[in-house]
């Protein structure tokens, strides 16, 4: 798994020492007032005036203050109390505030990250979001596109859901489809894209790869401890990995879709959906508790699919597996409790039985 507040704390060393460099070269330095001390101490006594000049679109604010001048500055970092900022990139916008421990950072043009929630909450503490790559403006489509890591309203959803402990991290460019763009990157914990409620705590979202549509990439999102990866290209709508409504789901698509298709785990608790196969094969675990929905076909060319767990007709299903191992077609698992349907080259087995299916289970984890 990334060390996500590894990562953020590597990022903020290297442009400290950035800043750093460019705060002793400015002509005409002034040393810090006794406002901001505390911030000389914290990096070794330099002299930081409060708001430096500066020719590059970057700017970091710590808790609640603005290193850069903002004159002709088309970055925008924002911070509270015990929170740190950093946008980099024309149009670049870094939000952490609402919580105590929030951290931020966005490079490239309209780059977005939000942790936390917005200034005016509390609580939304140690979340962590990462947006890397640049993405239309946010004017186009109805909600920005980046990462987001917290509170639901931190990309304008009212529902008062909350979130801690969570990270979302988004490497890759974000475009419109066709005039309709937004939400599209990594989103964890109570930050719903839609109008449900739901808190969300210590999850996580890492989108890896380009998106244009709309709700494209990872969600972890509406309930604790989920974990979503996409590691693919989307474009279209409702495209990557889903990790909803329930706790300790794991969603993986190590897969791009062009048409609709995810790699969803929710609707329960301890559910795990992934995708290592052709574009969009689609893998569902959900509507119950610890079912396994996993798709391993990765040299194959003709998508797959894996269901498990209750189906479309609201049934039962716990403790379900569907799997497609090293060839094309079609398992499900669904409608019942200890349900089996997997796949291989070599033929089909399917049946219910709850000694087999939990040592077809333990033999799936002993794999990772």
């Amino acid at each position: 798994m990334v060390d996500a507040r590894g990562i953020a704390r590597a990022g903020l060393l290297a442009v400290g020492l950035g800043v750093s460099a460019a705060v002793i070269s400015a002509p005409g330095s002034a040393s810090a007032d006794s406002s901001s001390a505390w911030l000389s101490d914290l990096i070794g006594g330099l002299s930081i005036p409060a708001a430096a000049p500066s020719t590059l679109d970057l700017q970091i604010s710590i808790d609640g203050f603005d290193l850069f001048s903002k004159t002709g500055n088309e970055a925008t970092a924002t911070s509270g109390s015990g929170d740190i900022a950093i946008a980099y990139g024309v149009g670049a916008n870094a939000s952490a505030t609402g919580g105590v421990g929030d951290f931020a950072y966005a490079q490239g043009s309209n780059a977005f990250a939000a942790a936390g929630g917005s200034s005016t909450d509390t609580g939304a503490n140690y979340d962590t979001a990462i947006d890397i790559g640049n993405n239309d403006a946010p004017t186009v489509g109805t909600q920005p596109d980046g990462a987001a890591a917290g509170n639901a309203d931190l990309i304008g959803n009212v529902s008062g859901a909350t979130g801690s402990d969570d990270t979302a991290i988004d490497i890759g460019d974000n475009t419109s489809y066709n005039g309709i763009g937004g939400y599209d990157g990594a989103f964890a914990g109570g930050a719903p894209m839609f109008t449900e409620s739901g808190n969300g705590n210590g999850d996580t979202a890492i989108d890896i790869g380009d998106n244009s549509g709309f709700d494209n990439g990872s969600f972890a999102v509406f309930g604790n401890n989920n974990y979503a990866g996409d590691s693919g290209s989307n474009t279209g709508f409702l495209e990557g990995a889903y990790a909803a409504a329930g706790n300790g789901n794991t969603a993986l698509a190590d897969t791009s879709y062009t048409t609709y298709g995810q790699a969803f785990a929710g609707e329960g608790d301890n559910n795990y959906a992934d995708v290592l196969g052709p574009d969009n094969s689609i893998a569902v675990a959900g509507g119950g508790s610890h079912d396994v929905s996993y798709i391993l076909d990765p040299f194959g060319t003709t998508a797959s699919t894996a269901l498990s767990g209750a189906g479309s007709d609201g049934g039962s299903g716990m403790y379900d597996l569907a799997a497609v191992l090293f060839t094309d077609g079609t398992a499900n698992a669904t409608n019942g409790d200890y349900l089996y349907d997997v796949v291989t080259a070599l033929g089909n087995e399917t049946g219910t039985a709850a000694a087999t299916v939990s040592a077809l289970l333990a033999e799936l984890a002993s794999l990772f």
